[in-house]
């Protein structure tokens, strides 16, 4: 059971899965509306795999509420097919999947979790229903990701801010890609920053930046808002009292970051609702305009064969496909309990160090503490989270 961006890369992933053993007929996949590239829909329904098409959303703010139906729906269909002693692997992008497995399946299987995304682990009241390796903390995805991501979503966006030249740019959360997008536009624009989280504030950064006491300041201060926390940080004040106007970009999974927002703008739209990825244009009481890029959605997904090079996209793939491993290596260990288990250190470590050989100029965009760190098992496991397996 998978929730996964349905790309190139993806469907190499899932060739190889194959490889590994897993028939196409019992494996069950949905997309993500905003990032479905057809082609490869198109090629994995030639594998055997059970594609699900995702639901378009009708309403704005109403995409989590759409791929939870698509979950439930796949749900259904593969509880019909389990057999007795099925097991369950779950592969999840955002946390849906692991959410709404039916009780009856937990009751009568062993099912096997797998978490890559940060937003996805906000769900972790789920990992005390069976074992799930998290991806999304190890050290490999926090510490090597997010230089190629950023690097992705600087090619993705990069000229459509420069199109855009706002005036001033809000920064809204601190991870690791709200600090690569700071660092990078911090030379070329006003930028205002701010994260709940102080310590993440006191990181440093490069350029003219300065530090909001809360959204409530950024907002004002800034033309283009930018959300990348993996949380709701609108409000209705964004449109009743807005003082000038703005534009409003995501670059979270869903249409999270701007979900109050997107559920009151529809009685203030110039022009009528058509399709979730079209640009949004609200005209507030006040007179000023409101962009909202693609509709809320992430902006750096549109559909592509890829978000990220495939040379850097890699790494992320054996990362998943390495947790599969884990769970085939160590079913015994996993069976003995549940929760949050630390993507094996060994593993990592392989992968990040293969991802090096291939790529060796890749090297300059880490530290040495860092790059000299993934050949200790000791660093990598401290710099992940998660129980480790002994």
């Amino acid at each position: 059971m998978a929730v996964q961006h349905l790309m190139e890369t993806t469907g190499s992933l899932f060739e190889y899965l194959i490889h590994l053993g897993f028939v196409p007929q019992n494996i069950f996949l949905t997309g993500k509306v905003y990032s479905t590239h057809k082609p490869t829909v198109e090629k994995l329904k030639q594998l055997g795999i059970n594609i699900f098409e995702s639901t378009v959303p009708k309403e704005l703010g109403t995409y989590g509420v759409c791929l939870e139906k698509d979950v439930k729906r796949m749900w259904d269909e593969l509880g019909k097919q389990l057999k007795p002693n099925d097991e369950v692997v779950v592969l999840d992008d955002g946390g849906f999947a692991l959410q709404n497995v039916p009780g009856s399946v937990l009751g009568n299987h062993k099912v096997y979790g797998i978490e890559q995304t940060k937003s996805g682990i906000r769900f972790e009241n789920t990992f005390s229903k069976m074992p799930v390796i998290n991806v999304a903390a190890s050290a490999a995805k926090t510490l090597i990701e997010p230089a190629f991501v950023a690097e992705a979503v600087h090619r993705k966006l990069g000229n459509k801010i420069r199109d855009l030249n706002p005036a001033s740019i809000g920064i809204v959360g601190l991870g690791h890609v709200g600090k690569a997008m700071a660092d990078d536009l911090g030379s070329k624009f006003a930028l205002n920053v701010f994260d709940e989280n102080k310590n993440m504030m006191k990181q440093r950064l490069s350029g003219d930046i300065k530090f909001c006491k809360n959204i409530a300041e950024l907002y004002e201060k800034s033309e283009l808002i930018v959300g990348a926390t993996g949380n709701d940080i609108s409000n209705e004040t964004w449109i009743t009292k807005s003082s000038g106007s703005k534009i409003l970009m995501s670059v979270s999974s869903g249409d999270i970051e701007f979900k109050s927002l997107l559920k009151l703008a529809s009685k203030y739209l110039v022009e009528p609702f058509q399709s979730p990825l079209d640009d949004l244009k609200v005209r507030t009481p006040k007179g000023h305009r409101i962009i909202i890029l693609r509709g809320g959605m992430v902006s750096n997904f549109n559909g592509d064969a890829d978000s990220s090079s495939s040379d850097s996209i890699q790494m992320t793939r054996a990362l998943l496909y390495s947790a599969f491993l884990q769970i085939i290596r160590d079913k015994i260990k996993l069976n003995g309990g549940k929760g949050n288990i630390m993507l094996a250190p060994d593993f990592q470590m392989n992968v990040v160090n293969s991802w090096f050989e291939l790529l060796p100029e890749r090297k300059s965009l880490y530290s040495t503490k860092v790059v000299n760190g993934f050949r200790e098992y000791d660093f990598v496991q401290k710099n992940s989270s998660g129980k480790l397996l002994t």
